[in-house]
């Protein structure tokens, strides 16, 4: 089985668009085992827009994939 750090770095060569479904995916099962809450999807959908503003404004932080993945290791280990 892989782990989370080869699985992330593995969806990060992924296309853009490709990205955005597996995302979806991944939280459309998560949302599956979690009870519903009415607002929660609206707030995610406002969260991902101001998101995707910052990076087409180019006011986005970026930070290193090494970083990233110094992190995930980091809180995700195994």
């Amino acid at each position: 089985m892989k782990t989370l750090t080869e699985v992330t770095k593995d969806a990060l060569e992924l296309p853009s668009d490709q990205r955005f479904t597996l995302a979806r995916i991944l939280l459309d099962v998560s949302e599956s085992d979690a009870p519903a809450d009415a607002g929660v999807d609206e707030a995610w959908e406002q969260e991902i827009a101001r998101r995707m503003a910052t990076v087409e404004e180019g006011t986005a932080k970026y930070r290193s994939s090494a970083d990233v993945f110094t992190e995930l290791d980091r809180r995700f280990p195994g």
